[in-house]
């Protein structure tokens, strides 16, 4: 339990430091959340408080302490006075377009959406509102550095070219050129996405997908240690 709090407490901001720092009450932040201009809490950590004294009495409470990804401090300082709140959405969605169509790798991204380049409409409608529901569930909070459109993105493509390269390869020995290749698909891994809580980091695609074939070739040091 503490390893993963204290992952969760240096990495992610509190309900009320957020709204301290934001200058917001909780009802506000309540309808931010509710209005889809600011992502759910990606953690949210409950505690059981007992205290005990020589007088023989006892006093047990339970703690609950929403977490936030730390970029929803400018997100609200963008959002809250935000009148119509699809504009973000449309803002988010055009980025997010944007940075898909700009990516090198683009094809690696969401099956087999890009017919000569162009992306189906559909298929990509169909992309955009799965990860905007992720994003604002908070489950990007979770996955990426600051759950921007372009680190989604980004990560989409790199965890796709991992699933790739491990089913390619996960079974044999990998040759220099194999093992510069994997370095590198770890440095784009890297460059977008968190280690995740301890207790997430088997089944999250770190460590499904690349602390695992890391370890198989001897290249335990690139491992992210918390």
């Amino acid at each position: 339990m503490e390893q993963n709090f204290n992952y969760i407490r240096e990495n992610y901001i509190t309900e009320e430091e957020l709204c301290n720092e934001t200058g917001i009450t909780k009802d506000e932040l309540t309808v931010l959340i509710q209005n889809n201009l600011v992502p759910e809490a990606s953690y949210v950590v409950t505690r059981n408080i007992k205290i005990t004294s020589p007088l023989n009495d006892a006093f047990q409470n339970e703690i609950t302490e929403k977490y936030f990804s730390k970029n929803c401090i400018s997100l609200i300082r963008k959002n809250k006075a935000l009148k119509d709140p699809s504009q973000y959405k449309e803002e988010f969605r055009q980025k997010f377009v944007q940075k898909l169509m700009e990516h090198s790798d683009k094809n690696f991204a969401y099956g087999n959406m890009f017919v000569n380049n162009i992306p189906e409409s559909e298929k990509l409608n169909e992309a955009f509102e799965s990860e905007w529901e992720a994003y604002c569930d908070g489950i990007y909070g979770i996955c990426t550095l600051n759950a921007t459109e372009e680190e989604i993105v980004k990560k989409e493509i790199a965890v796709k070219k991992l699933i790739q390269f491990n089913t390619k390869y996960s079974e044999k020995t990998l040759s220099g050129d194999e093992l510069n290749e994997l370095m590198k698909l770890n440095e784009e891994f890297n460059e977008v996405a968190r280690k995740f809580a301890p207790y997430q980091r088997g089944v999250s695609s770190r460590g499904k997908y690349l602390d695992k074939i890391l370890e198989n070739n001897n290249l335990n040091h690139l491992v992210k240690k918390y």
